[in-house]
């Protein structure tokens, strides 16, 4: 049913696609600004309005970087929430493909920080994924939300951590993101950094605080899966962890190391 309803949605945002529409969107494909100015005034065009394959001009210029043409676009009154046919944001488009002067120009036009997608990422998680350090300092510098959780339990430095963005898990840990939260699966940041062999990120983790000795639903620990990639590192930064004596509370973790 749900994807009856999605395929008529973008059947039904196709009905009256015109000419004038396509031009607008080739304008932003080819970096156009003064053809996107020229057609917006021009032809009256609505620059979200989305063609047959759920695209628009708006949130074609945040996933290609055109911040030019979604200048003048906002300029325009664009609808800075709509979303396109999968259910991103251009807020959602500009931190998943890293172009942080886009994510800026619609967080100063009131686009919400912390609004979701389809799959329940916010513009920090898809920040995280793609390793983004820029966009992800900017969100943070209008208040995101540190520790959101998507459909399946994952925070931001989850997902940072999974794929193995030493920098970026650095970053989040730093500003305060919580280093033990773990999602649906019980799961960790620091298992996940030891499930994709990366000491590095182990490293990080552990400095600021991370517990190895967190279970997940399975009643496996970090060490567990750092075992099941065979890194000595990881194993070695494991048992070194587990035998320093835990901070007194209320007193902060060292600071990361580098690597």
């Amino acid at each position: 049913m749900k994807q009856l309803c999605l395929c008529a949605a973008a059947s039904f945002a196709g009905q009256d696609w015109g000419k004038s529409d396509q031009r607008l969107l080739q304008a932003v494909e080819n970096n156009d600004v003064a053809r996107v100015a020229s057609l917006i005034a021009h032809k009256g065009l609505v620059p979200t309005k989305l063609d047959p394959e759920g695209k628009s001009a708006f949130h074609l210029a945040a996933m290609r970087g055109a911040a030019g043409c979604l200048e003048v676009m906002l300029a325009q009154g664009s609808d800075v929430m709509s979303t396109d046919g999968a259910g991103y944001n251009a807020l959602h488009l500009a931190a998943k493909y890293g172009h942080p002067e886009c994510l800026k120009q619609l967080l100063e036009a009131s686009c919400a920080v912390d609004i979701e997608d389809s799959s329940g990422w916010t513009a920090l998680h898809h920040a995280a994924s793609g390793g983004c350090l820029s966009c992800s300092k900017l969100l943070c510098s209008f208040k995101a939300h540190l520790n959101p959780r998507d459909r399946s339990g994952a925070t931001p430095l989850m997902i940072a951590a999974q794929m193995c963005h030493t920098d970026l898990c650095r970053l989040l840990l730093q500003q305060g993101a919580a280093a033990d939260d773990q999602d649906l699966q019980g799961r960790t940041a620091l298992m996940l950094a030891c499930e994709g062999a990366s000491p590095e990120t182990v490293g990080v983790l552990l400095q600021a605080g991370a517990q190895p000795g967190i279970t997940d639903a399975l009643g496996q620990d970090a060490t567990h899966y750092g075992a099941l990639t065979g890194d000595k590192l990881i194993l070695q930064l494991l048992q070194e962890s587990a035998q320093r004596p835990s901070p007194p509370s209320g007193v902060q973790a060292p600071p990361p190391i580098s690597f």
